[in-house]
Parts: structure tokens; C-alpha cells; sequence
């Protein structure tokens, strides 16, 4: 039964990753990837991401105890937890960081391109 709730645990680390990147893709697009730029607003809206993230990957945690009936917790709950997480984030957080970086990069441009162009349109005309 501990290798079932072991891997349970590792699960909900997993799943806890995919949580993770969802709050990593709003923070990319809201606040940008230039951490040397953040402004006050940008590092309250980590802050808060960080604190959904808490919140989302704690009442995961107590569902799935409660519905898997694990009413104890365990350090190696705790571990298959991080476990998990670390494994998400060591293999398919790279993929979905290195496409959430091209992606954000392609928009810089195209908007960076517009707004060359309003500039020039705007002094041809005077």
C-alpha cells in the first residue's frame, strides 16, 4: 500500500508541475521573461502566481488524501511529492519554457515591427 501512495503522491507532484507552467505561461505573457525589468507590479503578480500555486497544490494534496484515504501524512508522501514535481520540472518544463520563449519572442517582434512602422507613418506625415 506505501508504493501505491508513494506514487499517488509523485502523481499529484506531476500534475503539480502542469499547475506550475500554466502559472509560468501568465507570468511570462503578463509580466515578461526580463527578470532585470520587473517592476513592482510584475513582482506582485509572481507573488500572487506563487500563491495559487501553494494553494492549488495544496487542496490537491488533501483531495487526493481524502479521497484515497491517506488521513496520515508521511514523510515519504512528502518526498514522492517532490519527486514528482522535480521530475516534471527537470524534463517537460524545458519543452514548455523553450516554446513559451519563442512564442513571447515572435510577439516582441511583430510589435516591435508595428511600432516602426506607426513611428514612421506618423513623422511622414509632418
Amino acid at each position: 500500500m506505501q508504493i501505491f501512495i508513494f506514487l499517488t503522491c509523485a502523481l499529484c507532484g506531476v500534475i503539480s508541475g502542469v499547475v506550475y507552467d500554466i502559472l509560468y505561461i501568465a507570468r511570462a505573457f503578463v509580466c515578461g521573461l526580463d527578470k532585470a525589468k520587473f517592476t513592482l507590479k510584475d513582482k506582485i503578480f509572481t507573488c500572487i502566481c506563487d500563491l495559487i500555486y501553494f494553494i492549488a497544490f495544496s487542496a490537491m494534496f488533501v483531495f487526493t488524501s481524502i479521497c484515497f484515504e491517506f488521513y496520515t501524512i508521511r514523510l515519504y508522501m512528502l518526498v514522492g511529492c517532490a519527486l514528482g514535481a522535480l521530475i516534471y520540472l527537470k524534463s517537460l518544463h524545458f519543452i514548455i519554457a523553450f516554446l513559451v520563449r519563442k512564442v513571447y519572442n515572435r510577439l516582441r517582434k511583430i510589435k516591435s515591427a508595428r511600432g516602426e512602422k506607426q513611428w514612421a507613418k506618423k513623422n511622414a506625415t509632418k
